[in-house]
């Protein structure tokens, strides 16, 4: 039950999150069905509109949301950036030079002692 409170959670968060980029990716998903039917303009396809002006107004009505709501302004929402891979940041990485350290060679052994150690006895 808590999981799937918790991935209800997460949905809801995240589609609030990505309002905007979930209404890009369905026009782009459903262009062709918005172009015959939802177009406003769609009786003049010499517009060649394909429908933006439906994206359009869905943007509109969702930054109207944004703007009654005050938890959901641009400014009250948190913005996670991997700084790691931020092109700015990857141009001023230092390029690190290899070290070559001496090969180990099998059976070569210095000091070798023949005699088997004893400890000293009282």
């Amino acid at each position: 039950m808590k999981q799937v409170a918790a991935i209800l959670l997460l949905i809801g968060v995240l589609g609030q999150t990505f309002s905007k980029a979930l209404i890009i990716a369905e026009y782009e998903l459903n262009k062709e069905y918005i172009a015959k039917n939802l177009c406003v303009n769609r009786s003049r396809p010499k517009m060649h509109c394909n429908g933006r002006c439906h994206m359009m107004k869905q943007l509109k009505q969702e930054e109207k949301k944004d703007q009654e709501n005050p938890e959901r302004r641009l400014e009250n929402k948190l913005e996670i950036i991997c700084a790691a891979f931020h092109p700015d940041h990857l141009a001023l990485t230092q390029v690190i030079t290899f070290i070559q350290y001496p090969v180990f060679q099998e059976n070569t052994c210095t000091d070798f002692v023949a005699a088997p150690f004893h400890p000293p006895q009282a």
